[in-house]
């Protein structure tokens, strides 16, 4: 159903864990020495999970391990933050960035 974008698939929306998150979200409180958006994105690994389990195939033979997509999908937490609950960014907007991510990581490329 997804269209390509360099090479990897954007897979269906996931509307349940977007829910999720604002359930969280909304779960969670409003102390400003805390930043609550960022832990009701990461809540449980589902986002994560649920991309790494699309394109983990493709992902292992760039040389992406689990470890090192959490790390690039670290550098998106206020991309995650603006499609999950501010509406300010479309699913296929934050794949592409992701994915772009993915494709200048200089771990991939011999760096650490």
């Amino acid at each position: 159903m997804g269209i390509e974008v360099i090479g990897l698939k954007v897979p269906r929306e996931p509307v349940e864990i977007k829910e999720l998150i604002r359930v969280v979200r909304a779960g969670l409180g409003g102390d400003a020495d805390v930043d609550y958006d960022s832990l009701a994105v990461w809540a449980f690994n589902r986002l994560p999970k649920y991309l790494w389990n699309e394109w983990k195939d493709e992902l292992k033979l760039r040389g992406v391990t689990w470890q090192k997509f959490l790390r690039i999908l670290r550098m998106h937490t206020l991309d995650m933050i603006e499609w999950a609950l501010r509406e300010a960014m479309s699913w296929p907007e934050l794949v592409r960035r992701i994915e772009k991510s993915i494709d200048g990581y200089p771990a991939l490329s011999g760096g650490k």
